[in-house]
């Protein structure tokens, strides 16, 4: 008997070493759309998530038992269950694609990345790269490499460190490797039909790079009444809609392409399809909101483009008008991909079925308004909203002495006082004018006094000569925000020995950080002569702010392991090298 089960072991490791990864290599996975492998497979399982599915098969445990199985592929329905193989398709295995499958049939190829680390791979996601077979990609190639194989061009898109690789052509006659900065959704008109060539993208963006290397701006499309059919992802209660489109920025182990809302059951669906890619899954539905997040070129950073949608799409209809570059509304022509600017929204103009026309409403400029009134009591400050609104309106660096909290409001108002009489506020005379400096809690970060980027800085005036009558002040939307200098302040070692760890504070190119502004990318790195792969994890981080005024309130960076705000901090990498 013994000899047998020997035997039997054997037999498995010989398998198992075609689709295991050694140890200078990742194990990801290259999903195909609209893919099913054909042959039976080994095990079929409703595990409920293709994330689920893949860390199964990532690690060769079969789902039903808990036992040893050699796992190369995977079909996934779109909606629960995920079909095992020990084989692959060709060239990877010696299985075959069928043709011609449904939209809801998703192919998943274990493959392995060289030289890239897991986080770099993001093994957090159920795939790497979308594959899409006989297909380029022209007009935006910024690098171009002859590599060893497939696998090898894959890796050289994530370790890119000059530009953002948003995708790669790789042609497999000659091993050449094509590094994109643009991919099929940004340039859809650029797509081509190209035999022995396969266009893949990188589904490893982050929040912080998936517009490319200026950063751009991520903002929101709604169409109402609509939803992407078939395809249950990330579900969650929410509620409301800002905290259902914080959830598509903070997603982690979903590229969030789409969000779904029902304002009514609160039922918040964050996903990594879109309309792009389910065409024809897609249709009207009452009660619920969709929206796409996409990144233009325009600075944003200081409109509530971030709590509501920037945007609001009507598919198939066109508003009547004159062109005007002074922007209220777009048609777009998808036929000819062009692109018409009015002046006038579906208020002020009439609005027709057009169907190869889709309208678009600007929805930034109205949404958040602010008026400063000049009294005898000082700067009065008066935010009007077309939502309600929920978060926090106060003096820069002065939360806890001057703030206006609320909770679904369309008015929100608060006075600063003169120095004279306070500096709970931090208001300056300057030039004959008294100034305040005002933040508006965007970022859905909590606690709100945690400012960043994404807030929303008015600074505010009125003239010091006032008389009894009430006057309007000046108001100035602003991105410039002038902090003061605050030396760092290194605490005590908390961790008692024998356990040492040092923690420091670097800026992108890996040198000590002496000065930052709000929106810099830090690195954190804790190090240790005792860290190995199995026990050093850093399970907890918060920072306290140094300087300014106020109640220093602590923000959780890191909670039981993981970021709490992914848009904010990105996941905790591992690198045993530097200890």
């Amino acid at each position: 008997m013994s000899r047998v089960i020997f035997l039997l072991l054997c037999s498995l490791s010989a398998v198992a070493a075609v689709f295991e990864c050694s140890s200078h290599e990742t194990t990801a996975f290259v999903r195909i759309p609209r893919a099913r492998l054909d042959g039976t497979p080994v095990v079929i399982s409703t595990a409920g998530h293709d994330l689920t599915c893949a860390q199964y098969c990532r690690n060769n445990i079969e789902p039903t038992t808990g036992a040893q199985r050699v796992c190369a592929s995977f079909n996934f329905d779109g909606r629960e269950t995920c079909y095992f193989f020990d084989d692959a398709a060709t060239p990877a295995g010696t299985s075959q694609l069928t043709a011609n499958p449904s939209a809801n049939n998703f192919y998943y190829e274990k493959t392995c990345i060289p030289n890239v680390s897991a986080h770099e791979a993001c093994t957090y996601r159920s795939f790497s790269f979308e594959r899409a077979r006989n297909t380029q990609l022209e007009g935006f190639v910024k690098k171009s490499v002859t590599v060893k194989n497939r696998e090898h061009c894959l890796s050289a898109c994530l370790k890119e460190k000059e530009f953002v690789c948003k995708s790669v052509n790789f042609h497999y006659e000659n091993s050449l490797c094509e590094l994109s900065v643009e991919d099929k959704r940004s340039k859809p008109t650029h797509v081509r039909m190209s035999e022995g060539i396969d266009y893949y993208d990188n589904n490893c963006l982050s929040r912080q790079n998936r517009c490319g290397p200026s950063g751009g701006n991520l903002v929101f499309v709604k169409t109402t009444n609509f939803e992407i059919r078939y395809y249950d992802h990330t579900q969650s209660v929410e509620a409301q809609e800002s905290y259902c489109l914080q959830k598509c920025l903070d997603s982690l182990n979903t590229f969030c392409r789409s969000v779904e809302f029902n304002p009514k059951e609160k039922n918040c669906i964050v996903s990594d399809e879109d309309t792009f890619s389910r065409a024809d899954q897609q249709g009207q539905v009452v009660g619920k909101d969709y929206y796409e997040p996409i990144c233009v070129a325009a600075d944003l950073s200081s409109s509530t483009c971030r709590q509501q949608a920037a945007f609001e799409r009507f598919i198939g209809s066109s508003i009547e008008g004159e062109v005007n570059l002074n922007c209220k509304s777009i048609n777009y022509d998808r036929t000819a991909s062009s692109c018409f600017i009015y002046a006038v929204g579906r208020q002020d103009a009439n609005i027709k079925a057009n169907p190869s026309m889709d309208y678009y409403e600007f929805n930034c400029e109205s949404q958040f308004g602010g008026m400063a009134l000049c009294t005898n009591e000082g700067i009065r400050f008066i935010v009007n909203t077309k939502e309600p609104y929920t978060g926090a309106i106060y003096a820069a660096e002065r939360f806890s002495t001057c703030s206006q909290v609320v909770e679904n409001a369309k008015q929100i108002s608060i006075t600063f006082p003169p120095p004279t009489v306070t500096s709970d506020c931090g208001t300056v005379i300057r030039d004959g004018k008294m100034e305040a400096l005002v933040v508006v809690s965007l970022d859905g970060v909590l606690p709100h006094q945690v400012t960043t980027e994404w807030d929303r800085f008015y600074r505010v005036s009125c003239d010091v000569s006032m008389d009894k009558m009430v006057k309007e002040g000046s108001v100035v939307v602003t991105t410039i925000y002038e902090a003061s200098s605050q030396n760092t302040t290194v605490l005590d070692v908390a961790t008692p020995p024998p356990v040492t760890a040092e923690l420091q504070i670097l800026n992108q190119l890996e040198e000590p950080l002496h000065k930052a502004s709000i929106g810099d990318p830090l690195l954190l790195v804790i190090t240790s002569e005792q860290a190995g792969p199995h026990n050093m994890m850093v399970t907890e981080c918060t920072a306290t702010r140094v300087g300014g005024f106020g109640d220093t309130v602590p923000f959780t960076l890191i909670e039981n392991g993981c970021p709490r705000y992914p848009a904010l901090v990105g996941p905790v990498e591992q690198d045993f090298d530097k200890n």
